[in-house]
């Protein structure tokens, strides 16, 4: 076995994916050529601080998983994308660089969204994906920066994926990152935390922005890069409590046609046909525009029209719902080449100072670091699907024993996914479905 294919296999058993994003199996986008690897340090959402965390206390690993994604694919050339005001990290990640060749540093100016991928290939190498597309179309792959230090753990230390990194903040009494088992409840990360300093709040998996809102019961996953505690009356907890039938209400009786939604549109700022006031006016007046409700799949729901939208409408609420219904009609969107330069799009730029006072959580933005200590779940619930494709399945029953990183559930030959490994010691409990169930003895 050649040691390209030798990286490939250990990542694809070690059930790596991405861990910043919708937890694309690593080892599909390491079985391809490129011209160049990009690790996505732009970590733009307000109040995380995992990838911060991650490289000044492992910045050797994640360069190393660099290496072996640039020799994986053929590419000439690894980039670091990071944020300029990340400066110790870029100091810490400046000394070890030069022990690595083919390598480089990227300085990113601090807006929203500088690590959605469509943008940060644009920001980086100045190339346009095309709509619908993704970076392999111009010979990019992109990695989030804890997918590059799973991968390493992968190949050299024949580690699986097992745990995760994940900010705990928002309106806790201490904030901070963790390297914690996954599938251990969440409500037990609130409690090394201090616990919530306030009586009424939402829980997010991720960005106050784009992640998802969950339940003291749900669990880390392997794409869970935070847990934010969001009080009542924040942008992100309002939001959250409508429904999509009240937002189309909203939007018929409310949109003005302003265009402000469009304007500051980052994919239409890179020239995309998504133009979310047409969404919205042809949702309101029932309308059969097809080509204006098909421009909606390239919507990347990054919400920025959320934060600026003057009447407080949400149309990236009302894309989701377009995009959703579509799915169902299996309607896709063509692959086409971006061909409109829009000029303003420099000066149009969303700063994230500005994203965060708009948000409501300037008063919970603390730095957080990295605290090492050895979590003990008392059980974990690990899910079967946690990535992009199928679910895996069981290969253990309840009342196995299992050890930490042992294999409990794999994807069947020939189907997209990942493996899933078990992230404690202790006994199988319970197995459904969903996931399975691990007590510690």
């Amino acid at each position: 076995m050649s040691i390209n294919n030798e990286i490939i296999e250990k990542v694809k058993n070690s059930g790596v994916v991405g861990a910043g994003g919708a937890g694309f199996p690593a080892h599909i986008k390491l079985n391809s050529k490129c011209d160049a690897v990009i690790a996505n340090f732009a970590e733009c959402e307000p109040l995380l601080f995992t990838n911060q965390a991650l490289i000044m206390t492992y910045a050797d690993e994640v360069l190393k998983g660099l290496q072996l994604a640039m020799q994986a694919t053929g590419a000439k050339k690894g980039i670091i994308a990071i944020k300029k005001k990340y400066e110790d990290c870029k100091k810490a990640l400046s000394e070890k660089i030069k022990n690595y060749e083919d390598m480089e540093i990227f300085e990113l100016s601090d807006f929203y969204p500088a690590g959605d991928e469509h943008v940060i290939v644009y920001e980086v190498l100045g190339k346009k994906i095309p709509m619908a597309g993704i970076p392999l179309d111009v010979g990019v792959v992109v990695h989030n920066v804890e997918t590059l230090f799973n991968i390493k753990k992968a190949y050299y230390d024949e580690v699986p994926v097992t745990e995760k990194f994940v900010t705990i903040s928002g309106a806790v009494k201490y904030p901070m990152v963790l390297k914690v088992p996954i599938g251990m409840k969440f409500n037990e990360l609130l409690d090394l935390s201090g616990g919530p300093i306030t009586k009424d709040f939402i829980l997010i998996d991720g960005g106050p922005m784009m992640g998802k809102e969950v339940g003291l019961d749900d669990v880390v996953t392997k794409t869970t890069s935070a847990l934010l505690v969001v009080p009542v009356n924040t942008l992100p907890y309002n939001s959250r409590r409508i429904k999509i039938d009240v937002q189309l209400k909203r939007a018929r009786t409310a949109c003005c046609q302003c265009r402000m939604c469009t304007d500051l549109c980052p994919r239409y700022l890179l020239g995309h046909r998504l133009e979310p006031h047409k969404i919205m006016r042809t949702v309101s007046f029932g309308l059969m525009d097809v080509e204006s409700l098909t421009n909606a799949l390239l919507c990347s729901e990054c919400g920025l029209c959320e934060i600026t939208c003057p009447m407080g409408l949400s149309p990236r609420s009302v894309n989701a719902n377009v995009k959703k219904i579509l799915s169902e009609k299996k309607v896709r969107y063509n692959k086409k080449p971006v061909e409109v330069e829009r000029p303003e799009r420099e000066n149009r730029k969303f700063s994230a100072r500005k994203l965060l006072i708009r948000l409501g959580l300037s008063d919970y933005y603390h730095h957080a670091d990295f605290t090492d200590v050895k979590i003990n779940a008392r059980e974990v619930k690990i899910l079967l699907k946690q990535h992009a494709g199928s679910p895996a399945v069981p290969i253990v029953k309840v009342g196995d024993k299992v050890n930490k990183n042992e294999l409990i559930a794999e994807v069947k030959e020939g189907q997209h996914g990942a493996n899933i490994h078990a992230s404690i010691d202790g006994i199988v409990t319970e197995i459904d479905e969903i996931a399975i169930t691990i007590k510690n003895e």
